[in-house]
């Protein structure tokens, strides 16, 4: 019988290989992998993880794989699982980047062409997750509601963008918006709040399985010497230069909150304005890499700016050199942080404050889940836009395709691979023939 660890590390390798669209898209994925379909995490834990995820900084599934390692099987396991997950996104993105000069930059146009339909079946999950939570609620209209405030919060634009691109119109308008962060400090405010103002006596507390805070900190001190490991790699490879960079790449990824997307923004600030990586290799070879490759979009970013600075301090060997130590600091330092967030998360479990936290957060993270959504299905009209084809066939297509790929599954039941290779494989050829 499989024990848990190697089911563990299979799932996480499985879902950085099929996860797309990064962050908080791989929420439902990363759930139907290790608790409906593996059983390795109840319901109620993995609703305490995915808030442990989304207050603390770094990259969303690596910090879920990390947590489900501890609970699973210790240290060992949720070091192996935080790396398994954002391991196959990281590889091909600095094996793109390597290859680009042997078959040039245009070669990621494929990987967008086949991206596209693969966010099809992201969307399709995304869809399936937030049914779920809605359906399982214990005030459904409250869910609702949460849910749309916490969309119009911070996607009304990307919904104003959507409809733009579906019509085939520019919309001018722009609404005001928050951040995920500021969404989700807000509704922590609030739910602490209400504990305050009505601490209704009798309510029963979640059952959520505690980690062993032995455990969990012997994880988090593990991940602590893994960072400090990849900083010091730096030197050995670049020196003090090295070192430095090192240092910004956890230090990046312990103060990026938001997602992959709010860590461009980040590394823009630590790495491009510094003058540390040019801004057209950034922007115009890692960052499109990075979106159109499965996994956490973090971490696949701070290994593509390891190979680009290596690469222009000591050729392609420094590159790759660096590369791994970036992955290794970027995914240690966040994980870390969580773990220790976990431990004091355990100690009041239930507690009031913890169950209305878990009861009410979902429907807010699925809101951000709607907002990505709509992203997903901008992003794929700008990779439209950027191979000169018409973009509102794109947008259509994604949304259309998503459907499409529902009902494949529900009539034939066909495998997620399965699913997966004909969006993609529909999505490349058609707009092969259109560009």
């Amino acid at each position: 019988m499989t024990s848990q660890f190697s089911q563990l590390i299979g799932s996480m390798l499985r879902v950085g290989t099929i996860g797309f669209g990064g962050g908080s898209a791989l929420i439902p994925v990363i759930e139907k992998e290790i608790v409906h379909r593996r059983g390795l995490l109840d319901d109620p834990t993995f609703t305490a993880h995915t808030v442990i995820a989304n207050i603390t900084p770094g990259a969303l599934p690596v910090k879920l794989g990390a947590l489900a390692g501890s609970v699973t099987s210790g240290a060992r396991a949720s070091v192996a699982a935080a790396f398994a997950v954002a391991l196959p996104g990281s590889a091909a993105t600095v094996g793109l980047l390597a290859s680009f000069a042997a078959i040039g930059a245009g070669a990621i146009r494929y990987v967008e062409f086949a991206a596209v339909g693969i966010t099809a079946f992201i969307l399709v999950l995304l869809a399936h997750y937030i049914g779920k939570v809605v359906r399982h609620a214990t005030h459904r209209r409250i869910a609702w509601g949460v849910l749309l405030a916490s969309f119009l919060a911070t996607g009304a634009n990307k919904a104003i963008a959507v409809v733009s691109h579906l019509l085939g119109v520019h919309i001018e308008w722009r609404l005001p918006s928050i951040s995920a962060l500021t969404l989700i400090v807000t509704a922590i405010a609030a739910i602490g709040l209400s504990t305050l103002i009505w601490p209704r006596s009798g309510e029963r507390a979640p059952a959520v399985s505690a980690t062993p805070g032995r455990g969990t900190k012997r994880a988090a001190a593990w991940f602590a010497a893994v960072t400090l490991a990849g900083i010091g790699t730096g030197w050995l490879l670049g020196g003090a230069a090295g070192l430095r960079f090192l240092g910004l790449i956890a230090g990046s990824a312990i103060t990026s909150f938001g997602g992959g997307e709010a860590y461009v923004g980040v590394a823009d600030g630590f790495f491009v304005r510094s003058g540390l990586v040019p801004s057209a290799e950034f922007y115009g070879q890692l960052v499109p890499v990075a979106n159109a490759l499965p996994g956490p979009i973090l971490v696949k970013v701070a290994s593509g700016l390891g190979f680009a600075f290596g690469s222009a301090q000591g050729g392609a060997l420094a590159g790759i050199g660096l590369a791994i130590a970036a992955f290794a600091a970027a995914t240690a330092s966040c994980s870390a942080v969580c773990l220790v967030v976990l431990s004091a998360y355990d100690r009041f479990a239930q507690s009031l404050f913890m169950q209305r936290l878990g009861a009410f957060i979902l429907p807010v993270i699925c809101g951000l889940l709607v907002t990505t959504s709509c992203a997903m299905v901008v992003a794929n009209a700008e990779i439209a836009e950027r191979a000169h084809i018409a973009p509102t066939p794109v947008a259509w297509g994604s949304i259309l395709g998503a459907a499409a790929l529902w009902w494949l599954h529900r009539r034939f039941g066909l495998h997620d691979l399965a699913l997966l290779a004909i969006g993609g494989g529909v999505s490349l050829a058609g707009l092969l023939l259109a560009s």
